[in-house]
């Protein structure tokens, strides 16, 4: 059931992931959790400003309205270490900034494990020299407004993903996945399970020299799709047999 709530309410709790779920996925990339999930639950759009970061942590949430930040600020009064602070608009993504070096500041010095935000920061050298783990659309100088309050750690909708406070967010150079809390166990397993067989079965004989379209056995895939090789170059093979019957020749 969706229950509707004033603008301005922040609530102060949210169901945490445990502790070993949280190390299951210490060494899991986005990728494998993206594949195990059956490709799904990216923030698109978010790229890290911070090289070479990466974060997993419960996710906590602010829904500003454009043109605000006011609820981000609120949220950093909740959030706490090993928290990733996803924020967004009621309008989707913005192009002012809504994070600076300050708040990297802030956000490091409460332990947070890192923030993605449906929005541009600013202070792009300070917040590299923090080091505190962001993914943001871009960088811009336009300032944001602090004088309309949103909502806090409410279910939002950040860069085509639905995340709810609690879920488990994973981020690295790649981009952000989104756990549902209820699966991340299972996900962890089938990520580490897709990861294993990489590094044991396909990756040692691709160094061998096999071709990922053999070992991925794309070599059924192909044909069965209308694939075929033809030792010609492309302006002098004539037609397959029936082929001018197909196209009404």
């Amino acid at each position: 059931m969706t229950r509707l709530h004033p603008r301005g309410t922040v609530f102060t709790r949210a169901p945490r992931p445990s502790d070993e779920v949280l190390r299951a996925y210490d060494d899991l990339a986005v990728a494998s959790v993206h594949e195990a999930m059956g490709q799904r639950n990216l923030v698109r759009g978010v790229r890290p400003l911070a090289p070479g970061t990466r974060a997993v942590g419960r996710a906590v949430t602010a829904l500003d309205l454009s043109g605000s930040n006011l609820s981000l600020h609120a949220m950093l009064e909740v959030a706490g270490p090993g928290d990733v602070l996803v924020w967004t608009s009621q309008h989707g993504p913005v192009d002012s900034a809504v994070w600076g070096a300050n708040v990297s500041e802030s956000a490091a010095a409460r332990g947070l494990a890192g923030a993605v935000i449906e929005g541009h920061a600013r202070d792009i050298a300070d917040i590299e020299r923090v080091g505190f783990p962001l993914w943001a659309l871009g960088v811009t100088p336009a300032a944001t407004g602090k004088t309309r309050a949103g909502w806090g750690n409410v279910p939002v909708v950040c860069g085509g993903a639905y995340v709810r406070p609690g879920d488990l967010i994973v981020a690295d150079g790649d981009g952000v996945a989104v756990v549902p809390l209820e699966d991340a166990a299972r996900v962890a397993d089938a990520a580490a399970a897709r990861d294993l067989r990489e590094t044991t079965t396909l990756t040692p004989r691709v160094r061998e020299g096999e071709s990922l379209f053999a070992v991925r056995d794309w070599a059924g895939n192909f044909p069965a799709d209308g694939g075929r090789f033809v030792d010609a170059e492309w302006d002098q093979a004539g037609p397959e047999p029936g082929e001018e019957k197909r196209n009404g020749a």
